[in-house]
């Protein structure tokens, strides 16, 4: 499945649970769909959490995504791919993406006799903070994980990123992003998959740390009021 629709989304989201150094986006339903942007395109889906005053930066621990895996003459077709965790801008109009990371690369997803829908885990990941887009959404802070194809056989949609109903966990606008679609150079947002609410989300679970936790605001908070005392004296 390739074909797309350019389309605007609505913004106003509302987010179902979330927590700190856990699951902070996923756990939406599968549909019977597949998405595959094709050779050198990487596929954004957008991920919001709920965040508390003061957190506005996400520790990315892990990320799983669903590939579904169709069998094509009796095997299943290979393929590679590269996982990314990147951050969302807002402009009062437009989404973008900042600044981007590989969380992930593997050339091959295996071989197989059956169809599937193979969970990709990233395993532990360190050393990536992303600024969290707190603008566009009271309460909710965005970022992008992505996904490319890789190898001769990126662009065969027997390979595609399994499209799935909203999340219970954080929350979602139901549309993607794309950079470099069909060779384009550029990032943009939002695609969709057909006239709402057709779903246009992918199935991702992002595991992560919001910055900073809830105890370490308290702990501001408390040495805020010393410090004032102490002045005071």
């Amino acid at each position: 499945m390739k074909s797309v629709f350019f389309a605007s989304a609505t913004v106003a989201l509302v987010a179902t649970s979330a927590s700190n150094a856990a699951l902070v986006y996923g756990g939406g339903s599968e549909t019977g769909s597949r998405f595959n942007a094709g050779a050198g395109a990487i596929t954004y889906m957008n991920c919001f959490t709920a965040v508390g005053a003061g957190q506005t930066q996400l520790a990315v621990d892990s990320a799983i995504v669903g590939i579904r895996r169709l069998v094509s003459s009796g095997a299943l077709v290979d393929v590679g791919i590269k996982i990314f965790a990147a951050e969302m801008t807002f402009d009062g109009v437009n989404f973008g993406r900042g600044a981007n990371y590989e969380i992930y690369s593997s050339a091959s997803l295996g071989a197989g006799a059956a169809s599937v829908t193979q969970l990709v885990n990233t395993g532990a990941v360190s050393g990536v903070t992303l600024n969290l887009e707190t603008v566009s959404n009271a309460g909710l802070g965005g970022f992008w994980i992505g996904i490319e194809f890789t190898g001769a056989n990126a662009a065969n949609t027997a390979n595609g990123w399994r499209v799935v109903n909203a999340p219970t966990t954080g929350a979602s606008i139901n549309g993607f992003g794309m950079f470099n679609y069909q060779a384009s150079g550029a990032f943009q947002a939002f695609y969709t998959l057909g006239a709402s609410p057709t779903p246009s989300r992918f199935l991702v679970d992002v595991n992560g740390t919001l910055v900073p936790a809830p105890g370490a605001l308290a702990l501001l908070g408390v040495a805020g009021l010393a410090g004032a005392r102490r002045r005071r004296a």
